[in-house]
């Protein structure tokens, strides 16, 4: 999720500050997992989502998407994170926080000058 040149952040209850998401289900497509992780874990409701690339991080395989919400979109903290949060990109590398999260949102600003 951006907005503007801030990307969607929560942080889990260890304290580290991850992207939204989460397993994909069984027989369940990413992007749907994608659109689900991120309301159950923002309460906010994907207006329309695009694949951007897959990232292999050293445990997982990410599949990113860039997601299109409301402007008037509220976020809450869901049952599964403690806060959520919108983080300027720049900022990410500052946060605590995985390098697999770091070199996603690294690469997600670097495709687009749309994005930042």
């Amino acid at each position: 999720m951006i907005r503007q040149s801030a990307v969607l952040m929560v942080r889990e209850y260890t304290g580290m500050w991850l992207l939204p998401g989460g397993s994909v289900a069984h027989d369940e497509l990413p992007i749907v997992a994608a659109i689900r992780e991120l309301y159950d874990e923002t309460g906010v409701e994907a207006r329309a989502a695009a694949f951007l690339f897959e990232h292999v991080s050293a445990h997982h395989v990410h599949h990113v998407y860039r997601m299109v919400i409301a402007d008037h979109a509220r976020v809450r903290s869901g049952v599964e994170v403690e806060s959520v949060q919108w983080v300027d990109h720049r900022e990410v590398s500052d946060w605590r926080t995985t390098p697999g999260t770091r070199a996603i949102v690294a690469r997600a600003f670097s495709r687009s000058p749309a994005l930042g």
